[in-house]
């Protein structure tokens, strides 16, 4: 880009907001008279913890109002475990259900259906996780959780199913290779991961000449009783708590436990367009940050990402959208990882001002590094989030998957709690300090997917719109 065409992708809005005129608009309402606007309320969510003879984590919280359980089985046994056999982690995962020592696949989901049961899998680079929800009457959930406890220590694991299993998996990984997104969060991540053994994951589009053994042999490591974190929510007491997670974990293998993966190292800066048809371009913009959620440093940026780009009202969506019109959606995430955390700007813009936006956006990291939010942005920031985690957490399978992440990542067990208060403990000042540390140095990933189009400058906005 030329000079002209960088200072026309400026941003406008390179400082925030001194005066929150919604919040003054609704303090001059009748309605709104008796309602605390400037403290949103705690969320009310310390667990009970204890730590099983095995060495598994638990994360309890009762829940009287309704007569069900959710709980979250989170092995350490994510695709990082991988090594060099590429899929091995999801099929082992996949293959779980596929029957028990007893049951055919047929007969196990018949069994679970019958008595209202839910169970889910999910994986990712760090973690294995299954999920189970029923209710909560006693002889409906012992019937249940023997099945589930069968499942995770004796599944059968015969030759026919995980062949199956496998052949599932690359039929959805070659349908993901034709997804435009999923390419180019594969592009990113497979630049961010590279050399380290989140690698398998990036590239998923790779599954491996897997056979039965390797599957037995991982499962009888990875699916340790020592490698497991638990968060359990539902109508039980403690001491029926107590007895559910021993009688699940009774069997599993024992005295095994991953060791968290190195921390993300520094990469190279990297900007790269892929060509594909279409009338937009999808971009992201990712910054690899060497930081975990039990850093004190991690409140910071996330109140920071919550600022950029979290809401409605936040910095980019106001930028890029309502004083520019150049996109209708623009969000950023924090991702955390047991290595680090992802912080993900995704846009999507005209073909023409691929180069300008990302330079717009850049801008925009650069305007908060260098001047920091206003207290206003901060106070907004807290209760966007206050807002969606009260909302996220009414539901309990939420809340306890949750409760077995903070468990895992040795968070304490009143984070929940004291988590609002820590974020509005916040000050400008600070932001600014860990946006200059943390945002400043990393090296920006910046990948497009769209079609080829020359490029432009930014239109200028109209003055009204400034």
């Amino acid at each position: 880009m030329t000079d002209d065409q960088i200072r026309q992708a400026a941003p406008v809005l390179c400082q925030g907001p001194a005066i929150d005129a919604a919040r003054q608009a609704m303090a001059r309402l009748t309605s709104t008279q008796t309602v605390e606007l400037d403290q949103p309320p705690a969320l009310l969510a310390t667990a009970e913890r204890w730590e099983t003879a095995q060495g598994t984590k638990v994360s309890f919280i009762a829940a009287h109002d309704r007569p069900m359980i959710d709980l979250v089985l989170r092995f350490r046994a994510g695709s990082a475990l991988d090594g060099d056999h590429p899929g091995l982690a999801a099929l082992t995962l996949y293959s779980l259900d596929q029957g028990t020592e007893t049951l055919s696949a047929a007969q196990f989901a018949e069994h679970m259906a019958a008595r209202g049961a839910i169970v889910g899998r999910s994986l990712s680079e760090d973690k294995a996780t299954i999920t189970l929800r029923c209710l909560s009457t006693p002889g409906l959930l012992r019937a249940v959780s023997q099945t589930l406890a069968q499942m995770l220590a004796r599944p059968a694991f015969r030759a026919e199913d995980v062949a199956k299993i496998r052949d599932r998996i690359a039929l959805y990984q070659g349908r993901q290779n034709l997804n435009p997104l999923a390419r180019l969060i594969n592009t990113t991540t497979g630049h961010v991961f590279s050399g380290h053994p989140y690698a398998s994951h990036a590239d998923a589009a790779i599954i491996g000449p897997l056979t039965t053994d390797q599957v037995r042999a991982f499962h009888a490591k990875a699916y340790s009783a020592s490698n497991l974190a638990i968060g359990l929510v539902g109508d039980l007491s403690r001491d029926e708590a107590e007895q559910l997670v021993n009688d699940l974990i009774r069997d599993l293998p024992q005295q095994w436990a991953s060791q968290p993966p190195s921390m993300l190292g520094e990469q190279s800066p990297l900007s790269r367009h892929i060509a594909h048809p279409g009338s937009a371009t999808q971009a992201m913009l990712t910054l690899a940050i060497p930081v975990l959620p039990n850093a004190p440093v991690y409140a910071a940026l996330e109140l920071l990402t919550e600022i950029l780009g979290g809401n409605y009202e936040a910095r980019l969506p106001q930028e890029l959208r309502h004083v520019r019109g150049l996109t209708y959606t623009v969000t950023t995430k924090l991702r955390h990882l047991d290595a680090g955390a992802l912080l993900h700007v995704h846009w999507d813009v005209a073909p023409q001002y691929r180069e300008a936006s990302h330079a717009l956006v850049a801008g925009m990291l650069d305007c908060l590094h260098e001047l920091g939010p206003t207290q206003v942005e901060c106070d907004m920031a807290v209760n966007q989030i206050a807002a969606r985690l009260h909302r996220e957490l009414a539901d309990s399978a939420k809340l306890a998957a949750t409760l077995a992440t903070h468990s895992h990542q040795g968070l304490p067990a009143d984070y929940l709690t004291t988590h609002l208060d820590r974020l509005a403990s916040l000050t400008p000042a600070h932001l600014r300090e860990v946006a200059q540390v943390w945002w400043r140095n990393a090296p920006q990933v910046f990948v497009t997917l769209g079609p080829d189009a020359e490029q432009s400058p930014l239109p200028t906005p109209e003055p009204a719109q400034r």
